[in-house]
């Protein structure tokens, strides 16, 4: 035979029955706010790595705008140095410090030289190198790969004398220097 429960242990079984159900729904509320949370977190860890590319990609994009104008405005250093000014004072008429004009007409340089040796043929068929053929007498300002438009070709003819400018004044001894 069963035994007989007693009054008090049946309330006391149906009020731990109620407080089962209760920590049970607390413990269903939980298990899905953590779910939320952690989808939350996975979301910004995308939203993030995405931000990360695209600053990365505007990144690039103004380092190779930047060097761009960098070469142009060292193509006009040139121009303006083919004036048989000194360096300082064709800084002083664009506007810009000395280590700026140096800055540009570096990055002029050096744009010029990357397109000389993309240009320049890679080796012969047999394996020997093939002599690079004499530069042109003039250099040019890259703009094909400017993306607005806004800028021609400048053409300028190369110097001849010594590799850093000095106003044409090396060449002609006894010469009074431009103040």
């Amino acid at each position: 035979m069963a035994k007989r429960k007693s009054a008090a242990q049946v309330a006391a079984r149906n009020k731990a029955r109620e407080l089962q159900a209760q920590f049970a729904a607390l413990e269903e509320t939980r298990l899905e706010t953590a779910t939320r949370a952690i989808a939350l977190q996975k979301e910004l860890a995308e939203f993030d790595d995405e931000t990360d590319r695209l600053v990365q990609e505007l990144r690039a994009k103004r380092a190779r705008r930047r060097n761009e104008r960098q070469a142009q405005l060292g193509a006009l250093a040139e121009e303006m140095l083919e004036t048989k000014v000194s360096a300082s004072e064709a800084a002083a008429r664009m506007g810009l410090t000395l280590a700026e004009l140096k800055v540009a007409r570096k990055a002029f340089n050096d744009a010029v030289r990357a397109r000389a040796e993309a240009s320049a043929p890679a080796a012969a068929s047999d394996g020997s190198p093939v002599p690079a053929a004499p530069a042109p007498p003039t250099a040019t300002v890259p703009t094909a790969e400017l993306s607005d438009d806004s800028a021609a070709a400048a053409v300028l003819p190369r110097q001849s004398g010594p590799s850093e400018h000095d106003g044409g004044m090396a060449a002609v001894p006894g010469s009074p220097t431009v103040g």
